[in-house]
């Protein structure tokens, strides 16, 4: 079984190096094809994927956008399976690919889903992604490997789409075409491409809704935009709470916070400027990065060898109640306070 990672590029020498080297130490390098679909750079980025010997083809011609460049690549690949990687992205580990490849010997799979972690080097924030499609959430493209006969079946990437033509042909993938959801993470998805941009969410969200009309899936893809939306006005709340100093009720106790998305980063900063001491964030789900912004991420089952006076949950939506129950019974020597009490 051979695999073909595709990686567009376009003067992004910076971050490329470490793209590569999370390709080039993979355990199952000998079946990995790594095409490198170029848009013309005029920096050192063709000069840094010719000095990796896995790369195996290198193309370079302006092009009409990144998914004009996917088709390039997928037009190049050899392999049975195809999988595209950002420039400034990275495989997590060693040997999740080849867990990946087992899946596709047994012939009835055309896909292979796997979760994606997530980060923002600006914020901290950090997350991990579902490796199916879970609560109006959608699966990233790096945690996405297919046969390549499926493009034959569906079609390349529509350029009608900016933004959305990979979620739009792994949506009609999932719904037409049998896969297995792994319960692994691929890679390490840096935040802050064009579909992250404020500038550029408009147009992502008229896009997620022309594709829930297309596949007929209502207003539940409407969800994406509505969280990036929500983020938003939490980094003006950041502002005017932490600056206003509240929370002082919680001067000199020693808290965790639960989650480690935008809100939990939020509430961390703002109890801290109050005179809280933060001793972590909390997890129920293993994360691949060790802290935020110098705080440690613990998992709720360590939760008991710490000193804690409060828990403060930062949960959003229909699960805060009961990861509030888990809180509770992993550790019984410390109030568990909902972000919405404060």
């Amino acid at each position: 079984m051979k695999l073909s990672i595709i990686t567009a590029t376009y003067n992004c020498d910076d971050l490329f190096d470490a793209c590569l080297k999370s390709v080039a130490n993979q355990d199952i390098i000998d079946d990995i094809e790594h095409i490198i679909v170029d848009g013309g750079s005029t920096n050192n980025t063709l000069a840094t994927a010719a000095s990796y010997p896995h790369v195996k083809k290198i193309y370079s011609s302006p092009d009409r956008g990144i998914y004009h460049a996917f088709n390039r690549g997928v037009e190049m690949a050899e392999g049975d399976v195809v999988y595209f990687l950002g420039a400034d992205d990275t495989l997590n580990g060693t040997s999740n690919l080849a867990k990946v490849l087992v899946e596709f010997s047994n012939r009835d799979i055309d896909y292979v889903s796997t979760r994606v972690r997530c980060f923002d080097d600006n914020t901290g924030e950090t997350w991990l992604t579902h490796a199916s499609e879970k609560e109006g959430t959608n699966v990233c493209h790096q945690g996405f490997f297919c046969r390549k006969s499926l493009f034959e079946k569906i079609g390349p990437f529509s350029e009608c789409f900016t933004l959305y033509a990979d979620s739009f042909f792994m949506k009609t993938a999932m719904r037409r075409y049998s896969g297995k959801c792994l319960d692994i993470v691929s890679a390490n998805f840096r935040q802050g491409g064009s579909s992250s941009l404020s500038s550029n969410r408009t147009l992502l969200k008229k896009e997620s809704q022309a594709v829930a009309l297309l596949l007929e899936d209502g207003v539940k893809d409407n969800q994406h935009q509505l969280d990036r939306n929500v983020q938003d006005l939490k980094f003006l709340l950041e502002q005017l709470v932490c600056k206003e100093h509240a929370f002082s009720d919680y001067q000199g106790k020693n808290i965790a916070v639960f989650g480690t998305r935008q809100l939990s980063i939020i509430i961390a900063n703002a109890l801290k400027s109050a005179g809280g001491n933060i001793q972590c964030f909390v997890t129920s789900d293993r994360q691949a990065t060790s802290s935020i912004k110098d705080v440690p991420i613990k998992s709720l089952d360590m939760l008991s060898q710490l000193p804690l006076d409060i828990i403060v949950n930062c949960v959003e939506g229909a699960h805060e109640e009961a990861i509030a129950e888990s809180i509770r019974r992993s550790i019984t020597n410390a109030e568990v306070v909902s972000w919405r009490a404060l």
